[in-house]
Order: C-alpha cells, then structure tokens, then sequence
C-alpha cells in the first residue's frame, strides 16, 4: 500500500485534463518508504518534463495533443527492491490518474523519446487528428473496393433506357464492354497479395531488428553488470589480502612482544629465587590443588618453597607442614597432556624418588608457569 493523499496530485492533474496551460507532473517519494507526493510540474511539454526527471523511482503524467501517457520513470540506479515496489505502486498511481490513454515504464530517457511517446499514444507525426485520419483511411478502402474487379456473376449489362439501372448503386455497376479478361484479374489480385505480403515482411524485419536490439543492449548491461561485479569482487579481495596481512603482522609482533616481555619476567624471577635460596628465604609461596598418588582426590592446599623442599599446609596460618617433598630427589617434572593424564587444566606432575608422584593444577596458566619456573630453578 502506498499513500497517495497529498491534495497538490489531484489539483495538478485536473488542471492537466481539463487542458489548462499546466501539462505535466512528477510524483514522488521524498526520502519516504511509500508515501507519494507531488514533486514538480509544468506547462512546456516533454522536454521540461524530462529535465526534471532524477536518479530514483518517479510518476509521470504527461498530455501530449489531446491524449494522456501515464509513466513510471525507474532510474538504473535504483536497486531490484524498489523496482519491485515500484511496480506495484504504480497500479494505485494508475487508480488514481484516471484519465491516461497509454502506460509506459522507462529507464533511460531514451525511452521517453518524443517519437516514442507519440507511438504509444498512437499519435502520427502530423497534428491532423485520430478521428480524420481514420475517416481518410476508410474512404481510401472503399475507393480500393470499387476500383476492384467484379465477378461476372454479380456484373450487369449496362442499359440505359433501363430504369433500374440509375437506381443501381455504383459499386455493383460494371460496364460489360469494359469488363477485364480473368488473366488480368488475377494479375491485379497477385499485385496486391504480393505487396500485402512485402508489408508483413518489412514489418517483421523491423520487430526482429527491434528485438536484436533490444537483446544487445540487455548484453551490453549483463556485462556491464558482470564487469562491474567482478571489479569490486577483486577490490573487496585485495582489501581483505591487506586486511589479513596486517593482522598476520600484527599477531606476530605481539607474540614477539610477549615472548620478550616473558623472558624478562622469568629472567627477573629467577634472579628473585636464586637470591631467595641463597639468604634460606622461602622462593615461593601460594595455593595450589595437589593430588598425591595414594590418593583419588583433590586437595586445595598451600605451600611453600624454601631451600631444596616444598611443604604443604592446609592454609597459609598453619605452621606445621602436612607434607614435606624433598626437591633434591625429584625424577620428574613437567606439564602434563590434559586429554591422556587429566581432566584438570593447568596441571603439571612432580615425582621424587621417596615421596612418589604428585599431580597439581594450578588456578590459572599464569601461576602454572611461576611455579614450574620456580622448582625448575631450585631442582
């Protein structure tokens, strides 16, 4: 549905049908979804009314002579959505501009040539009106019927002291001394077959042509269109092949930065733990999630690393260790494969040679590598 109750489109219209000097109009859409208002409007024809046409969907009423054209003006600008609207607005445009001899829908302002339109509304290139024009023809016609020949069935010998035959009309009156041989006859009637069938030719030529026309140019805009894709096709590629280098560059010199950044942290702790052993401080203190061998379940314990042992306490107040692990006889120590050894994330594996293996995880990948570096510097 669309909105058509702008009070300025009837106004403008019945001054265009009632042959005041105002001859055309333009509706519109006025950045709207369908409301339809009146645009423009003037009084010197065709050619005004095709330089007020824009690159968008418009209506046009138009009087040409005494007839009217309804057009629907879609711009190649406009996208395959709106000309779908377009289509279907037109017909309430059409409902309400009654008074319209032809419809047409163009695109280009060739197609609202002056010939163009005139064709549409049947108009000949002379002013002479319709009705006289078709009056000629069939006085033309009936002049043809009478020149024809007669058949000697229907012919009347002429005689005039003969009453009837004044009364008779012309186009059954032959005179028998100028009757024509059949042979003639029939060469007249081959004539007018044959230029009857040159006509049909000729205008067969011409719709064939027209539609060869017609079908390059929809070539020539399927490529057009083609090309067109295909450039920007390659211009969003080429944007997104510099787009995804970038990033590359980017990852790799933020990984490269963190490398650095990691390796003078780690550097920055080690140095922390071998001054902390060597005053017998304790290196490293925290919570970590243990789980001895013996056992199948999780302990959240906290410990410390001091010297060559690492003690456990059930919180950071007790003083009496629950367990002590003896560093110096550690036989392993590494990450572990979360798919094959644990479920737990974070975790790593220490196993001495007298207090067995010991599995923990810690809270998060950044406390797993603060401890790892720490018993990797003290073992």
């Amino acid at each position: 549905m669309c909105d058509l109750s702008d009070p300025r489109i009837l106004e403008t219209y019945t001054s265009i049908v009632e042959e005041e000097p105002t001859n055309w109009l333009i509706l519109g859409y006025n950045d709207t979804r369908d409301v339809i208002s009146l645009y423009s409007k003037g009084s010197e024809g065709l050619n005004e009314f095709r330089n007020n046409l824009r690159d968008e969907v418009l209506y046009g009423f138009v009087r040409v002579d005494d007839r009217f054209i309804l057009i629907t003006w879609v711009s190649e600008q406009v996208s395959g959505v709106r000309r779908a609207r377009a289509l279907v607005h037109s017909r309430s445009v059409a409902a309400i501009l009654k008074l319209h001899n032809a419809q047409l829908t163009a695109s280009t302002t060739n197609d609202l040539s002056d010939a163009n339109i005139r064709t549409r509304l049947k108009l000949g290139d002379s002013q002479i009106p319709r009705r006289s024009t078709s009056t000629s023809q069939k006085r033309a016609s009936r002049r043809q019927s009478v020149q024809s020949p007669t058949s000697p069935t229907t012919a009347m010998p002429q005689t005039p002291t003969s009453p009837t035959t004044t009364s008779m009309p012309q186009s059954e009156f032959v005179d028998a001394n100028e009757s024509l041989p059949s042979v003639v006859t029939q060469e007249t009637l081959d004539d007018q077959n044959k230029l009857q069938q040159q006509q049909l030719e000729a205008e067969a030529a011409a719709a064939k042509e027209q539609d060869e026309l017609n079908r390059k140019k929809e070539e020539d805009r399927a490529v057009a269109a083609a090309v067109a894709a295909e450039r920007e096709s390659k211009r969003i590629a080429a944007e997104r092949e510099v787009a995804a280098k970038k990033a590359e560059e980017d990852k790799i010199q933020r990984e490269q930065m963190e490398q650095v950044r990691v390796q003078e942290e780690k550097k920055l702790f080690q140095q922390r733990i071998m001054e902390a052993e060597k005053n017998k401080d304790v290196v490293l203190s925290g919570y970590v999630s243990v789980q001895p061998h013996t056992s199948p379940f999780w302990r959240r314990r906290y410990f410390t690393i001091k010297g060559k042992s690492m003690a456990f306490f059930r919180d950071e107040l007790q003083t009496t260790p629950v367990i002590v692990l003896d560093l110096k006889s550690v036989i392993r120590l590494n990450s572990v494969n979360v798919d094959i050894e644990t479920f737990v994330p974070n975790a790593f594996v220490l196993e001495t040679e007298q207090n067995g293996s010991y599995q923990f995880f810690a809270d998060d990948k950044k406390g797993l590598q603060t401890i790892l570096t720490a018993l990797q510097t003290v073992i």
